[in-house]
């Protein structure tokens, strides 16, 4: 059940991070296209170029991971899935205690007084 919790957290960690990102490299995009644009030679050009090659799969790599996490992070956020995710967390918690006290060490007391 931690495996899962984890997987649901990694998920929104990567998907705020991969769209954060997208939103960095379309910025960036304006500037290698400027610089492409004002080049002096075909060296400059080529080297500018370079950059925009691999600024545009940086942007598809984070993009692919905002699609393949999108319906995890939506349904999480969802009421729903905010209460899932709650009541998960309270029976892992349950889980452990009961695990806590059948591993632990346990004794026997006596409930009656022999007189």
């Amino acid at each position: 059940m931690q495996q899962f919790l984890d997987f649901v957290k990694t998920c929104q960690e990567d998907y705020q991070i991969a769209y954060s990102s997208v939103g960095d490299e379309d910025k960036r995009l304006q500037d290698l296209l400027h610089a492409l644009e004002f080049s002096q030679d075909k060296y400059s050009m080529h080297r500018e170029a370079l950059k925009l090659w691999d600024s545009r799969n940086r942007r598809r790599r984070s993009k692919d991971t905002v699609q393949l996490c999108e319906n995890i992070v939506q349904y999480f956020q969802s009421p729903a899935g905010k209460q899932t995710l709650k009541d998960l967390q309270q029976l892992l918690g349950r889980q452990r205690k009961t695990e806590q006290y059948l591993e632990g060490h346990r004794e026997y007391r006596k409930r009656m007084v022999e007189g």
